[in-house]
């Protein structure tokens, strides 16, 4: 059976059975869940990358942390000139642009690039950090999960709320910054209707 028939099967089933509301609330845990993966995903990578090059470093006397960061750049930079051939966005300001000018659609692509570019990064000693790239994966997956079941731009912006507070409670461990994150940076309502889906999340 066709994919397409599937999913109308599905909407006209969801639109019969669960309600808006019930339907939110399950994508929010759908979403935390999913960005709380990708999150603990770039984290395990980091740490293999820089725990790979601690070895590396100390049987040879220490003197390869000179390059080391110069060396993961270029790498970076071969993979967004050759591979994904698209530019790398600060993730919060990039995230709040397409809340604001595109009704919060994110591109497939900014799933999986921040789980390459960051580790290569931060791994080889880069002086930056995984929150940015966490929240921005998070955030491309709750956008893209949104846009397959029709979601409208508010319960679309909610979500992304979700995964970035997803995210952060899972490569943190701190739930409640994250909620507290969530509401600031993306401007969600201090509501009940607002509150529950970011603490499934």
């Amino acid at each position: 059976m066709p994919k397409q028939s599937l999913l109308k099967r599905f909407f006209i089933w969801r639109l019969k059975h669960i309600s808006e509301k019930t339907f939110t609330y399950i994508l929010s845990g759908l979403v935390g869940l999913l960005a709380g993966l990708a999150a603990v995903t770039l984290r395990n990578i980091t740490f293999t990358i820089e725990g790979t090059l601690d070895n590396l470093a100390v049987f040879s006397k220490n003197q390869v942390y000179f390059i080391l960061p110069v060396l993961g750049l270029f790498l970076v930079y071969l993979f967004v000139k050759y591979i994904s051939k698209k530019n790398i966005e600060h993730a919060i300001p990039s995230i709040l642009f397409k809340l604001s000018k595109r009704s919060g659609l994110i591109d497939r692509s900014k799933i999986y690039i921040p789980l390459i570019t960051a580790p290569l990064t931060v791994g080889f000693g880069g002086s930056v950090g995984l929150l940015g790239p966490a929240i921005a994966s998070g955030s491309a997956i709750s956008s893209n999960l949104g846009r397959l079941f029709h979601v409208n731009q508010q319960t679309r912006t909610l979500l992304i709320g979700c995964a970035a507070a997803g995210a952060i409670s899972s490569i943190f461990k701190s739930p409640i910054a994250a909620i507290i994150f969530a509401v600031e940076v993306f401007s969600l309502d201090l509501t009940f209707a607002s509150l529950l889906p970011l603490l499934i999340a």
